[in-house]
C-alpha cells in the first residue's frame, strides 16, 4: 500500500511540475502572436500571396488575400505550428517566406519563428523604390 501511495505521489508531481513548466511562459507572455500581419499604405488595391515552407521546403500555410487601399490583415498561426512551436517551450523553426504581390513582384526570405514573434509585411507606394518590406517583430 505505500509503494503504491509514493508512486502516485511522485506522478502528481512530476505531472504538475510538466504543467508548471508549459503553462509558465503563457502566463507570463500571453497568448502566442499572429503568424504575420500585411499592412498596404498604398492608395491602390494589392492582391497579395503568402506562401511559408518548412525547413524540409514543404509547403506549411497558402493563402492570397485582397487588400484595399490603407488596410491591414492579422492572419494567426495555424494550430499544427502552434503545437510544432510550443514543444519544448522556446522552440524555433526555420522558414522559407515567399510573398508575391499583384503576380508581378516576389520577395523571399528566411524567417526564424517562435511562438512570439509574428511576420510583418508592408506594401508601399511605387515611389519609394521598395514594393514589399518584410521584417520579424518579437512581441
Amino acid at each position: 500500500m505505500k509503494k503504491s501511495y509514493t508512486f502516485f505521489v511522485v506522478v502528481f508531481i512530476i505531472t504538475l511540475i510538466s504543467i508548471c513548466f508549459i503553462a509558465l511562459p503563457f502566463v507570463f507572455l500571453g497568448a502566442p502572436s499572429p503568424l504575420f500581419t500585411i499592412t498596404n499604405t498604398d492608395i491602390n488595391e494589392h492582391d497579395v500571396l503568402i506562401e511559408l515552407f518548412d525547413s524540409n521546403n514543404n509547403l506549411v500555410y497558402n493563402n492570397t488575400y485582397e487588400l484595399i487601399p490603407e488596410s491591414k490583415i492579422l492572419q494567426s498561426k495555424p494550430s499544427g505550428m502552434l503545437l510544432q512551436l510550443s514543444f519544448p517551450p522556446g522552440n524555433k523553426e526555420e522558414y522559407l517566406l515567399k510573398i508575391t504581390s499583384d503576380d508581378n513582384i516576389t520577395k523571399s526570405r528566411q524567417i526564424e519563428l517562435e511562438l512570439w514573434n509574428t511576420i510583418d509585411v508592408k506594401l508601399y507606394d511605387d515611389d519609394v523604390g521598395c514594393n514589399i518590406s518584410i521584417g520579424v517583430e518579437a512581441v
